[in-house]
Order: C-alpha cells, then sequence, then structure tokens
C-alpha cells in the first residue's frame, strides 16, 4: 500500500463518482480504478459497490475512509507544521462559507483575523450549508459559516446574525415601487428558490412562509449561489423570497421589498463539530463572536 492509493481511495469515497475523482486527481478513469483495484486485493475486501450508475462505499470502505483520513491528514499535517516552522508560521483553519456570508462581513472578518494572528492561516471554500454540515461531521472542515434553522447534534455552534425576509422583484415589475407588500402579492409569480439540497433549512421556511400566507411557491428555478438568484431576477426571470444581507449586493436591476408581518427569519451560524478539541478553532470562534456582537441585525431595503 502506498500514499498514492490511499490519496486515490479518498477522493473517490468522497466524489463516489469515476469521472469527477479522475477529474479532481488530474488522472485518467483507468489508473484510478487500476490503483482501488489493487487496494481492495491487498486489504482482502471490497470496498466500493460498482453499478452502472452509480458507486457507494462497502461497509469495508466506511470504516477504512476515517482511517485513511487519518493518515493523509498526518502526512499533510507534518509537511505543514515542517513549512510553517520554517516560514515562523504556525496554525491552520480550513472554514466553509456560504457566499451570502461575503455580504455579511466575513472577507473583512479574515483580513482582521490574520491581522492580529500572522501565525494562522485561515483557508475559506465556499460550500452549500448542506456540504458544510457533511464536511464538518466528518471531520473534512474544521468550521463553517452556513444557514440552518436547528444544526444536528454532532455540530455546535452560534447565531451571529437574525435577519428579516425580503421580496426580491425585478426593476421593472409592477411591485417595483412600492417599499412594502403582503407576501400574497406574489402568489401568481415565477419563484427562484435555493435548492432543498443545497440549502434545507432556507428551502423549507420560504415554503413554509408562502403556506401561512396561503398560497404554495410556483418554483420555477432552484440555484445553489446568491449571486445566481439576483441575476435571474434582474433579468425578469422571476421573484425571490431571501435573507435582506442581499441588499447589500448592489446589483442593479432588482428591487427589495419588505414583507408585511414575515416573522421567520433567516439564520446564520458560524458552526464546528461538537467534540472538536482545538485550541485555535476555539480562540477562532471567540474572535467570531466577538465580531458580530453588537452590529445590526439588517439592513434596510432601498427603493
Amino acid at each position: 500500500m502506498d500514499l498514492r492509493q490511499l490519496k486515490y481511495f479518498v477522493v473517490l469515497a468522497e466524489e463516489l463518482h469515476f469521472r469527477r475523482a479522475a477529474a479532481r486527481l488530474a488522472i485518467s478513469q483507468p489508473p484510478l480504478s487500476s490503483a482501488i483495484k489493487q487496494l481492495e486485493e491487498e486489504l482482502g475486501t471490497p470496498l466500493f459497490v460498482r453499478t452502472t450508475k452509480t458507486v457507494a462505499l462497502t461497509y469495508a470502505g466506511q470504516a477504512f475512509y476515517p482511517e485513511a483520513l487519518k493518515v493523509m491528514a498526518q502526512l499533510q499535517s507534518a509537511c505543514a507544521i515542517t513549512r510553517e516552522v520554517g516560514a515562523g508560521k504556525r496554525g491552520y483553519l480550513r472554514i466553509g462559507f456560504v457566499g451570502g456570508m461575503l455580504l455579511r462581513g466575513l472577507p473583512e472578518l479574515v483580513q482582521t483575523y490574520a491581522a492580529i494572528n500572522p501565525e494562522v492561516i485561515v483557508s475559506l471554500r465556499e460550500m452549500s450549508s448542506a456540504e458544510q454540515i457533511k464536511a464538518i461531521a466528518h471531520g473534512q472542515m474544521a468550521a463553517g459559516f452556513l444557514h440552518a434553522g436547528v444544526l444536528p447534534p454532532q455540530l455546535d455552534g452560534r447565531v451571529i446574525r437574525h435577519e428579516p425576509f425580503v421580496a426580491c422583484v425585478p426593476q421593472n415589475h409592477p411591485l417595483a415601487r412600492r417599499s412594502r407588500i403582503e407576501l400574497q402579492q406574489l402568489a401568481e409569480e415565477d419563484m427562484v428558490l435555493f435548492a432543498r439540497d443545497a440549502s434545507p433549512a432556507y428551502y423549507d421556511t420560504v415554503v413554509a412562509l408562502c403556506m401561512e400566507a396561503g398560497f404554495s411557491p410556483r418554483v420555477r428555478h432552484e440555484v445553489t449561489h446568491w449571486l445566481t438568484a439576483l441575476l435571474l431576477i434582474s433579468r425578469g426571470s422571476g421573484v425571490a423570497i431571501i435573507p435582506d444581507a442581499y441588499v447589500r449586493s448592489g446589483l442593479a436591476g432588482v428591487q427589495y421589498l419588505h414583507i408585511h408581518a414575515a416573522k421567520p427569519r433567516s439564520l446564520a451560524h458560524f458552526a464546528w463539530k461538537r467534540s472538536a478539541q482545538d485550541p485555535l478553532l476555539h480562540d477562532f470562534s471567540d474572535y467570531v463572536r466577538r465580531h458580530y456582537e453588537g452590529q445590526s441585525d439588517t439592513v434596510r431595503p432601498t427603493h
């Protein structure tokens, strides 16, 4: 067994797709398949169940995956520590974030933290809320900025922003000149929603808001990035109900409207694995808390 085989196994276990795994490894599929077969023969047990359409981990593969991660992580850690010592730096955090955090001061937070703690490297990776929850729980990310109604039991965290929802409509929409609307006024509109598998808390909250207003949303487009939603709306492809942080985007061609009596709020969390013991992570978490304490919850829509 060699480290190349372990790396190939870990990537395939994360992608569960030979073509995507090969592309991520920058190799062709045959050497990947060959390496996995050799690894399985050496271990004496299948690691994956393969069909013509799907790839899944066997029970043995599921048991091997975290152990392989540990080996790879130990090697990466040894290399990182060596480089950091040589460069006079120590500490590395991989943090996930949803795109909306760019409008909630995340770049400024990371920059100021880096200025105060030059020995720490904070690496950001944009991921959906659902992807972050999975990655944090599996130890692939130290923490993340995500949307959730309630965090799963294996995660701990804190709510950093409570934000009301606003309606986003095209600039030439008949409602665009209003500053406040009733949610029922969107009942006949095509909706742009974040896909449920990307942000289940957002999707479920918006659907619940509409149902409480007496209608089922007519979902026309599902997206995974906030900029995609705003661009679709700016081009007349629907309307959306979004957290009012997006008012900061400054994107032309859209208008943001208050929604009368919209009680549910969007919750932005900073979350980490409950069992995490990393002192560096706890220090960063305290810094996040101090950064967002006392900030205004809302940015008022403009019209």
